[in-house]
């Protein structure tokens, strides 16, 4: 890959949503010396009557959109654009000529795509110079599809990671760029895991986008005879068939997921029971019994100890 532009820094469109994983994406470009020209987010509502792309302006209304964040958490794309005068593009229509027509105008050397709920359509896709590069938190070719995290858990891994691959029309499909390992350790929840794959992507998105803008950037092709892919998660991947999962495997999808606003149930026999949480787990069978809050629950191999719903 040669670079023919004359500027010193790499230009990108950043497209993401309110939400950390993005923000720290965002933060990882700018402290890296990357020119972000211009964030594009999602709009709330979407349909013919409206704009295919309007600028979203620092208003109360605008400030609404924010999440309440806990102190330790990153400032929202939206906060860091504000703060830093990025102008912002809210878009409901991206394949649309006027939102594909206004992209273009920024000639950006690469679109840096980090938690973004809308397909990126090809006309989009050709605008960049050095291509769309996209932060997804697994080991690619394993785990596409919209939440590799909470396959992450439902599958048992030990091991997660993050991978920077350049965008084409499939579905997480691209030639990747970097790739790096991330440990799952026991009792880590979905929100945790989580963070350390955003801090750990924006790294890898800035130094790509780096590698991409100097030339020097290696893009491998995915193995798609070791692919997976999963849907956003159902009502019935939150069952969880204790007879099948080890009690590790059990305890870490708990915990990992207690949080996610979804009742967990473990399928006993004939019996369902739905869990507010897993406090320990044990190699040793323990039998179980239906009185009281807390018990033990036997597994495929050992048991873990829960607190009923």
């Amino acid at each position: 890959m040669s670079n023919a532009t004359a500027s010193k820094h790499p230009e990108v469109l950043f497209f993401g949503m309110t939400g950390n994983f993005s923000a720290l994406s965002l933060l990882a470009l700018l402290e890296h010396g990357i020119e972000v020209s211009a964030v594009v987010i999602p709009a709330l509502h979407s349909g013919p009557d409206q704009p295919a792309i309007r600028h979203l302006e620092q208003k109360s209304k605008a400030r609404s959109m924010l999440p309440m964040l806990h102190p330790s958490a990153p400032a929202s794309i939206l906060e860091i654009a504000f703060e830093r005068q990025i102008p912002v593009w809210e878009v409901s229509g991206l394949a649309r000529p006027e939102a594909v027509a206004l992209l273009k105008d920024y000639q950006p050397d690469a679109i840096c795509v980090a938690c973004f709920s809308q397909r990126i359509p090809e006309p989009i896709l050709r605008i960049p110079r050095f291509g769309c590069l996209n932060v997804h938190p697994s080991l690619l070719p394993a785990n596409r599809g919209p939440e590799p995290l909470f396959w992450t858990f439902r599958e048992g891994n030990r091991q997660t990671g993050v991978t920077i691959h350049l965008m084409d029309r499939g579905m997480d499909t691209g030639p990747v760029l970097a790739q790096e390992v991330v440990e799952v350790p026991d009792g880590i929840s979905y929100a945790q895991l989580e963070m350390q794959c955003a801090r750990l992507g924006g790294a890898l998105l800035a130094r790509s986008s780096w590698e991409l803008y100097r030339g020097t950037a290696r893009a491998v092709a995915q193995d798609e005879a070791k692919s997976s892919y999963h849907p956003y998660p159902a009502a019935s991947d939150f069952i969880v068939p204790v007879a099948e999962w080890d009690a590790r495997h059990v305890y870490n999808f708990i915990r990992g997921l207690e949080a996610w606003g979804e009742p967990i149930t473990l399928q006993i026999g004939d019996r369902s029971m739905q869990v507010r949480t897993a406090i320990s787990y044990s190699h040793d069978t323990k039998q179980y019994s239906l009185g009281g809050e807390e018990l033990w629950v036997p597994c495929r191999v050992g048991s873990v100890r829960i607190r009923r719903s």
